[in-house]
């Protein structure tokens, strides 16, 4: 009976069984070696070995297997880092006529454990780092063989006995993406006519130096390992899991690579943990694969390469091997979307067929299918999957048909388009979403360096769209401006989860299933019947909540922040309640009111009274001491919410609320007046000590006279942190300091006065800003002048106007405040880039000094002065510190 496969038509050329000499890899191998045996064959850290010494050391390794084992082919495990004596070993087990299968020592001892029984090996060998894991591995009666750390040769036997063409070469098993892994196997002869076809695509020479980045328990590693030693290159190992992404640009140079291959993520990993400007000039060759590659890696390409360097777009999978392949010049004209695969390589045929098998029209989309006489030879152990997937061809005697789980769609020249995993495209709410359209759509606004998209099934609403996100560390980095950004085209997902980093498998390639776990967790936190709006005020508060979110649904106990908002979209959110309901709200409110249902209570009551905007919680519950923070100049208690969260969930937070915020009131004149303020507020709710406080930046002061007015009245002041605040005289002796500052010095205090406050470093971009920052604060000074005279009322202000009034005002206040020194300690938290004051750049105690009786304790932070309170990894290396601190002071 004819199969939609077999009559399907042949779009690039017929298939070849060239005529060849068939060799084993071990005969192919020797060839290499007697016309080259000096050349350098590894280089991997401080060992370099020639093809001659590379051949010793694999004649020697392969000795002590056959004398461990029988001659029947067999899988030979190899627990080994990623060196050059695992090159060796893998050498060695096919001189012996066995099949090696690769275990990679930093995988999940539960995996490991799966492919050692899966295989059935007959011996592991194990080197003397990874000598216990083997231990522990190796139940029953598998052998260990023992592998010294100065592996040399220790026999001179080089007769072994012949190993066929078509016996079994390698054992990999796929990355698990799609499911449970599975073993994957291909004989000697298919891997050299691969290695071969790779050669010839990509010209490859004896000059070159190859890296070999995935880990050789995958199949992606085979055609650089092989592609190198079989053609007389130079291979060089680097385990970018162990060793490190940050030091690979490094290693790019100090090896002379001339021919780079990874997935798509490392890429983008390695060239955002260069520095900007930092090139890969030796780079000839630069291939990508096993994921979407995008135009924004092409951009990268050609900013960080050579003219002559070129960017290979592959297409491969672990069942087929190399499928198609772009070549791609730094003058490329690329269509618009996506980033081609490219053509079918040699000997390989490329189709589409539809979910029923068959052939699709010339420019539809379709699951692509391979038909080759060098697929891989099967799945192991598996034989009627096997010959569920790799069918026969019976018009081509030799060939088989392997039909992927990859869409993919011709464009009008020819080349293959990747539209992504047949499982990737999902129907919500009766749209049909493709998921990477989504991602391509995120990552083409520039507001991400990663984005991910999944979708879930919910109990309440079936499918729901979840997105995980790595923001781009110079945009705006908010759930708002991505809903924004994707709007206008596509199903805005419903979640975005914030990550500083995607997970990634062995392989390199992005750990979904890890994924989808956590979106599962997160969307089962979500999933529970939701409020309807009891009235028409509540009903009004989920339509703006709708509009300004870009949502579909909200509902009324629904959580702002948990719904993607932020300080932007809140201030845009109380400005249409105000516009609504004529009433004026501060953006601190979503604080202690984040649901429908509470802000409409609060609107309800006609707005807060002064006294309970006075201190905000930003925890309540907690078996510890409450924590009491002051925001730093021009700040609100939202200054302190990142701070509060990582604190962890038993620590009460509460941050004073500065008045002038809610526009009706002034903010105090002196630090003094500050200070009593805020311990009126705060003996409401706590009337006695012990006392826990801290002050961020300019806060500090306004929390150090709080502590010594507390000391003063006998009250016991147990804690006072204070975040990188600065004390002594030197705001108001600046100018006059200046005065007799050398020339240079002058100039440099001159140029730091002009930038922005945080940017201690000099650019052409920061003297801009700066300046535009001076002519606001000379603009609020003469406010302040208008305000002492007049009685100005600072709600007449634009809302960016307001906040340098209150920091001007703040800071005046500080210029008049005189420190008296105070009976207790200082927990001082020093941030290590300071600005270069020229007065305390190198003061350890930033001008305390002789302020605090009971001492003062420095503790160090990496960063700078900004990055505690905007930045969440640094947030939480400050909280770790800061909660030390508290559980010494409360014991």
């Amino acid at each position: 009976m004819n199969t939609a496969l077999e009559v399907a038509v042949d779009r690039q050329k017929s298939v070849a069984n060239p005529a060849q000499e068939e060799l084993s890899i071990p005969k192919r191998f020797a060839q290499i070696v007697a016309r080259q045996a000096n050349r350098m064959a590894v280089s991997a850290g401080s060992t370099e070995w020639t093809y001659a010494e590379l051949d010793q050391r694999s004649n020697a390794l392969a000795t002590q297997i056959l004398e461990r084992s029988d001659t029947k082919s067999e899988p030979v495990a190899l627990l080994m880092q990623h060196d050059a004596a695992l090159i060796a070993a893998i050498l060695a087990v096919l001189k012996a006529g066995k099949i090696y299968l690769s275990l990679d020592p930093i995988d999940s001892i539960e995996r490991l454990a799966a492919m050692l029984a899966d295989s059935r090996a007959g011996l592991l060998i194990a080197d003397q780092t990874n000598a216990a894991l083997a231990d522990s591995l190796a139940a029953g009666p598998l052998p260990i063989l023992p592998l010294p750390d100065d592996f040399v040769a220790l026999s001179a036997q080089t007769n072994f006995p012949a190993v066929s063409p078509k016996a079994c070469a390698s054992l990999m098993y796929t990355s698990g993406t799609t499911g449970v892994p599975k073993g994957v196997w291909q004989d000697h002869n298919g891997t050299i006519h691969d290695t071969d076809v790779y050669s010839e695509l990509i010209q490859l020479t004896p000059d070159d130096r190859l890296s070999l980045l995935t880990s050789c328990s995958f199949a992606a590693s085979s055609t650089a390992l092989f592609g190198a030693l079989l053609n007389g290159a130079t291979l060089c190992p680097f385990h970018v899991r162990s060793q490190g992404i940050e030091r690979l640009a490094f290693w790019l140079r100090e090896r002379g690579i001339t021919i780079y291959h990874s997935v798509p993520t490392v890429f983008r990993q390695l060239t955002r943990a260069a520095s900007d400007n930092e090139t890969f000039a030796n780079l000839r060759l630069i291939r990508l694969g096993g994921e979407p590659v995008f135009r924004g890696d092409v951009e990268v390409f050609r900013q960080r390469c050579s003219d002559d360097c070129r960017l290979m777009n592959a297409l491969s999978s672990t069942e087929t091997g190399l499928i198609c392949a772009a070549m791609i010049d730094k003058h490329a004209v690329l269509p618009n979307g996506r980033v081609p695969v490219g053509r079918a390589v040699r000997d390989v045929d490329v189709f589409l067929v539809n979910e029923q098998g068959r052939p699709v029209e010339n420019s539809s989309d379709g699951r692509i299918a391979v038909r080759s006489a060098y697929l891989r030879q099967g799945y192991w152990r598996r034989p009627d999957e096997t010959a569920e997937k790799f069918r026969m061809d019976p018009r081509t005697p030799g060939t088989r048909i392997f039909v992927t789980n990859d869409l993919g769609r011709f464009l009008p020249d020819g080349n293959l388009e990747h539209l992504g995993r047949a499982d990737r495209v999902v129907k919500i709410r009766g749209l049909r979403v493709d998921l990477s359209e989504v991602e391509a759509a995120l990552r083409a606004t520039n507001l991400v360096e990663e984005a991910l998209a999944t979708a879930m099934q919910t109990q309440s609403d079936g499918y729901r769209l979840v997105t995980f996100i790595v923001p781009h560390r110079k945009t705006d980095g908010s759930a708002h401006a991505w809903r924004r950004a994707l709007q206008q085209s596509l199903l805005v997902p419903s979640r975005f989860v914030i990550l500083r980093e995607l997970p990634v498998l062995a392989s390199g390639k992005i750990d979904r299933a890890q994924l989808s776990e956590r979106a599962a967790q997160t969307l089962a936190e979500e999933d529970q019947p939701r409020s309807d709006a009891s009235d028409v005020l509540e009903l009004q508060l989920v339509r703006i909540w709708e509009k300004v979110l870009g949502l579909d649904a909200v509902g009324t106990t629904d959580d702002f922040f948990a719904l993607g908002g932020d300080s932007l979209a809140a201030a845009t959110m109380l400005a249409a309640v105000e516009k609504f309901f004529g009433v004026n709200l501060p953006v601190s409110i979503l604080l202690e009111t984040p649901t429908i249902q509470k802000l409409a209570n609060v609107i309800r009551s006609g707005g807060l009274r002064q006294t309970n905007l006075r201190l905000v919680a930003l925890r309540l519950r907690g078996n510890k001491p409450t924590l009491y923070c002051v925001p730093g100049a021009g700040g609100d208690a939202l200054q302190v919410r990142l701070l509060a969260r990582h604190l962890g969930e038993d620590q009460p937070v509460f941050a004073f609320q500065p008045r002038g915020f809610d526009g009706r009131s002034l903010f105090p004149r002196s630090i003094e007046e500050i200070a009593k303020s805020y311990i009126d507020a705060m003996r409401l709710h706590q009337p006695r000590g012990p006392y826990y406080l801290c002050g961020l930046s300019s806060g500090g002061v306004v929390a150090f006279e709080m502590a010594r007015r507390l000391d003063a009245e006998g009250e016991e002041v147990r804690f006072l942190g204070l975040l990188d605040s600065h004390g002594g005289d030197y705001p108001k002796h600046r100018k006059f300091l200046a005065k007799f500052l050398p020339l240079r010095k002058r100039l440099k205090l001159l140029l730091l006065h002009f930038l922005p406050h945080g940017s201690y470093y000099v650019s052409l971009a920061g003297l801009k800003s700066g300046l535009k920052q001076q002519m606001k604060r000379w603009l609020v000074r003469r406010m302040i002048a208008l305000d002492q005279l007049m009685k100005f009322r600072v709600f007449r202000c634009p809302f960016n106007l307001m906040l340098f009034y209150i920091q001007e005002v703040n800071f005046a206040a500080r210029r008049r405040y005189k420190l008296i020194p105070f009976s207790g300690k200082i927990d001082l938290f020093r941030a290590e880039y300071q600005p270069p004051s020229d007065v305390f750049e190198e003061d350890p105690v930033l001008g305390w000094s002789g302020m605090a009786a009971g001492g003062i304790e420095v503790h160090q932070l990496p960063g700078d002065h900004d990055m505690y309170w905007l930045e969440p990894a640094t947030a939480a290396v400050l909280a770790r510190k800061l909660r030390a601190c508290l559980e010494q002071a409360s014991s």
